[in-house]
């Protein structure tokens, strides 16, 4: 890429011009005459795959290298450039330094590599290794996020769900800290699937989704439990709040296609049940009972 003008020092000056090649060595000043072998090569690396076999999650992983390398090093920066197949562009900097400042706006369109401020000597880092743990442990945290979450809505999935919902009691029941389950169906998606065919009805679950990703507060959990079927986890949340919260969800606008109709059932842990298994069942009777009194029963 270019050199971008106006970018001051820093990563920026080190970004190579258009004629030049991207080998991942032009990050590094050149090999000093009779230096020594060094170790933080495979020190740095093992390191980064012994934190592969953890349960830390692949970002704090990457941020964890970088700001190792900074650290061991006494630099000013280092940054590095993930660019794959399936997992797109990816621009990383020590201390989760933000992009929008001379140096890491010049990173935005910088080849993938690893890069520093100022330039190693080169062979103190094998930056190819470091750049494709790195790659590694990306991959590795979008399986994680994959396992957890449906894959049509975003929201998480039936599996995520249950253990969320078994902490919440437990910690419910432990320390008396209310917090309500709401339990929703959508009221029509076999005839949106009849008219509309399976796309319209996958268009429907998502506009439904959406909206509970865009009005829910953070620490609200809102799963796909089912084909149809949501599940809300509101910490601290009175049962009497519920309803106006879901007209705020069918009233918002989000995307182009309008919110479907939906009921639902509410039950409160830890007054009206202290298991999940009582939580649960109390709620989808609820919602029976709410699906059957509206016009059309079920």
């Amino acid at each position: 890429m270019a050199r971008q003008g106006g970018l001051g020092r820093g990563l920026a000056s080190l970004l190579p011009d258009s004629a030049e090649p991207h080998p991942v060595g032009h990050l590094l000043a050149p090999e000093q005459p009779g230096a020594g072998a060094v170790t933080e090569v495979s020190d740095l690396g093992s390191t980064i795959v012994g934190e592969l076999t953890t349960d830390q999650s692949g970002l704090a992983i990457i941020y964890h290298a970088l700001d190792a390398l900074v650290a061991e090093h006494g630099l000013a920066d280092a940054a590095v450039v993930i660019e794959e197949p399936g997992v797109g562009r990816q621009v990383f900097r020590a201390g989760r330094k933000p992009l929008d400042d001379p140096g890491g706006e010049a990173l935005l369109d910088a080849p993938a590599g690893l890069y520093t401020d100022p330039p190693l000597r080169a062979g103190s880092v094998d930056a190819s290794l470091v750049t494709s743990l790195c790659a590694v442990a990306l991959r590795m945290e979008m399986l994680r996020y994959d396992s957890w979450h449906d894959g049509l809505t975003g929201l998480f999935d039936r599996r995520s769900f249950d253990r969320l919902l078994e902490m919440s009691v437990a910690r419910s029941v432990r320390y008396q800290w209310p917090f309500t389950l709401v339990l929703i169906d959508l009221d029509n998606l076999k005839e949106i699937n009849d008219s509309e065919g399976h796309p319209g009805g996958d268009a429907a679950i998502r506009a439904l989704a959406g909206r509970f990703l865009h009005v829910l507060r953070f620490g609200d959990n809102a799963a796909r439990i089912g084909g149809d079927e949501f599940a809300l986890i509101l910490p601290s949340t009175d049962p009497g709040d519920v309803p106006p919260l879901l007209e705020r969800i069918g009233a918002a606008e989000v995307g182009d296609r309008p919110c479907p109709p939906f009921s639902y059932g509410i039950a409160q842990c830890p007054t009206e049940a202290q298991t999940m298994h009582e939580l649960m069942a109390l709620a989808d009777q609820r919602l029976y009972d709410a699906k059957a009194a509206r016009p059309g029963g079920r």
